[in-house]
């Protein structure tokens, strides 16, 4: 029999982005599956288009980490797919993943930019491939998206409550620490998901310091600190791919900037 796999999506004015997101589940190879949207109040189209395309909506208050716990207890799959509304599936990347968590626990999808071919994107497309291609274990910057649900809502249950609803951008990396401690049987499907990345510096400038204000209040409470501030780290420079290299590195300082202007005045 075909296990059931719950595909969660938090939203928030995603409008612009969410429509691609759900036409890339929707012709997915493997059909038994559910989307639950996670919809923290959108003023914009969001629902809409999410109604349209038949997903379970549940709305929330909280940030991004508060969404992403309700739309895994509300998930019906034995297994979850934690995508985001700016990110495109390769057709058959959820049938692929099924067939391979008969060996693991969780799985790391291979992600590019979606629109590589401009020149912001094609930085951020960079980034991604060297960070992929030198990945490393213990790095906690390739982080997991495919779940056993019954051990990430263990790892979500080792996150003190009471900072739930003020965690937004740090939130993956946070339920990935807590997951490795619980297994470490963690595999990766190859060419999976295309990412919408920012194609100009008014949206990366806006987008970042968006990231940086929430943090600032996350980072306040003291815990989790050494994951928030090893994210920020630069990439380490590789010879055999120069070009990569000096490509992260301009994007990181360019993203770099408003990330800290966001969290030294936001």
């Amino acid at each position: 029999m075909e296990k059931f796999v719950s595909i969660t999506i938090p939203t928030y004015n995603s409008e612009k982005t969410l429509g691609k997101t759900l036409e890339s589940v929707k012709n997915q190879t493997y059909k038994n599956r559910e989307i639950i949207i996670i919809d923290s109040y959108s003023k914009d189209e969001t629902l809409n288009i999410a109604k349209k395309h038949g997903c379970k909506i549940i709305m929330c208050k909280g940030k991004l980490l508060e969404a992403r716990i309700a739309g895994a207890k509300a998930s019906k799959g034995e297994y979850i797919l934690l995508l985001d509304s700016d990110q495109i599936l390769e057709k058959t990347a959820i049938e692929r993943a099924v067939k391979k968590m008969k060996d693991y626990d969780s799985l790391w999808f291979w992600e590019r930019a979606h629109n590589k071919k401009k020149w912001l994107p094609s930085l951020y497309d960079a980034d991604r491939l060297l960070v992929q291609t030198y990945w490393e274990p213990d790095d906690d910057i390739v982080l997991s998206r495919f779940f056993k649900k019954n051990l990430l809502l263990e790892a979500y249950a080792k996150i003190p409550s009471k900072y739930i609803d003020i965690c937004a951008a740090q939130d993956h990396i946070i339920t990935w620490y807590e997951f490795k401690n619980l297994s470490k049987r963690n595999g990766m499907i190859e060419n999976a998901v295309e990412h919408i990345e920012p194609d100009s510096l008014i949206k990366l400038f806006k987008k970042q310091w968006r990231w940086g204000k929430t943090t600032k209040d996350f980072y306040k409470t003291g815990i989790y600190r050494e994951l928030i501030t090893k994210k920020d780290n630069f990439r380490k420079f590789h010879a055999k791919e120069p070009i990569l290299s000096i490509k992260s590195f301009i994007l990181r300082i360019l993203r770099g900037i408003p990330y800290k202007l966001g969290f030294w005045f936001g």
